[in-house]
């Protein structure tokens, strides 16, 4: 059965962020495009487009689309959403109410019918200058633009006026590779780094490089959550970033740095850290790299986090990518490989192993020595 004429300007999209249903695409009446969301299904789609065509008839087209309301500000109804018990067991809650603080220096007074593509790209050129990453901006505008989708849903505006392309993200390089590549960091040093920590720091540093586990998987480490007899560390759903539960295996390296700790409480670490701890363990580590002669820093220094880098690069030269990210938590081996950095050392072992598996025996010369530029290369950085 041929489509009609109206169902042909319908489109059922289900929108990430936006709610999903039956969105006009292109319809023009009394010489005015009209885009927009339609109905949660086909038959209210259909209904609400037979009313624009008879508004605009009688002329009430305008009245109908953008309707006389009380329209709240982007910062009060912002701040209704992320209060809501709804926005609040988000996993982003934190990162939202941190993103908001710097949307509402420029919309918080702002009425939300009032909001444009124009003054958004301006709050984004606006926050570029001012220095910030592209990845920071684009999860403030994804706040933005999902508090946009809500007003959307609850009436407030006829549409989000940066749904979909209107507003394109920026382009984001967060890779860490260069940097850690140009500390040119040893086995040495990394064991300069434990070496020189605080006592209590030094089991926090251990299981980080030799794991990859994340910084708030080892605070919340609990004591119940290892087992010793079947050595085994369980790092529960509620503590993973994937929300999913998974298991890491003790070695005798481990299990010394676990069995070296006192029990003051429940938990393996957060007992014997006051105050905020997210300082107290930038201080510590900041401390640690100085006295181990390693510069710090997210711009030309190590960071707690590139720990979990280091530790995903010797995973996945000790095993198989797939049980590297089992081991590191990623849901897909696509974020194991952000994490991998090839250095040429490992390029050129490639080669010469490729070479010797295709002409075997062919890389000795006349006199029975072994010909390789990988001479002496066991002396250099393990990731130069």
């Amino acid at each position: 059965m041929a489509k009609t004429k109206k169902e042909m300007n319908l489109k059922f999209i289900k929108g990430e962020n936006g709610r999903p249903g039956y969105y006009i695409t292109d319809i023009t009446l009394n010489y005015k495009r009209i885009r927009r969301y339609a109905g949660r299904n086909k038959e209210a789609a259909r209904n609400y487009i037979a009313k624009l065509r008879i508004a605009a008839q009688e002329g009430k087209l305008e009245e109908l689309i953008n309707p006389e309301k009380t329209c709240d500000t982007f910062g009060e109804y912002a701040k209704g959403l992320l209060e809501s018990a709804e926005w609040k067991e988000k996993r982003s809650s934190k990162r939202n109410e941190a993103s908001l603080r710097y949307l509402n220096r420029t919309f918080k007074n702002v009425r939300i019918s009032d909001i444009n593509p124009a003054l958004v790209r301006k709050y984004i050129t606006e926050r570029k200058e001012a220095g910030m990453s592209p990845a920071s901006i684009n999860r403030e505008i994804s706040l933005l633009k999902t508090v946009l989708y809500s007003a959307e849903y609850d009436g407030l505006i006829a549409s989000n006026p940066i749904r979909g392309r209107r507003v394109k993200r920026l382009e984001e390089n967060n890779s860490r590779e260069k940097v850690i590549l140009d500390m040119k960091l040893t086995d040495d040093d990394l064991r300069k780094l434990v070496d020189f920590a605080a006592p209590h720091f030094k089991p926090i540093l251990v299981i980080a490089l030799i794991t990859g586990m994340r910084k708030s998987e080892i605070l919340k480490m609990r004591w119940i959550d290892i087992n010793f007899r079947l050595g085994i560390i369980r790092i529960p759903e509620e503590n993973s970033k994937s929300k999913k539960e998974r298991f890491i295996p003790i070695d005798s390296i481990l299990f010394n740095a676990l069995d070296s700790i006192e029990k003051k409480g429940d938990y393996v670490f957060m007992n014997n850290w006051t105050g905020d701890r997210q300082k107290d363990i930038r201080r510590v580590f900041k401390a640690s790299c100085e006295h181990a002669g390693i510069p710090t820093g997210r711009k030309k220094g190590l960071t707690f986090h590139d720990l979990r880098h280091i530790a995903a690069y010797r995973l996945v030269k000790s095993t198989d990518i797939v049980t590297a990210s089992k081991i590191l938590g990623h849901a897909d081996v696509k974020m194991t490989l952000r994490y991998v950095h090839p250095s040429d050392k490992d390029k050129k072992l490639a080669i010469e192993k490729s070479a010797e598996n295709l002409f075997p025996g062919r890389q000795y010369d006349v006199n029975g020595k072994k010909s390789t530029a990988l001479k002496g290369v066991e002396k250099q950085s393990q990731f130069n």
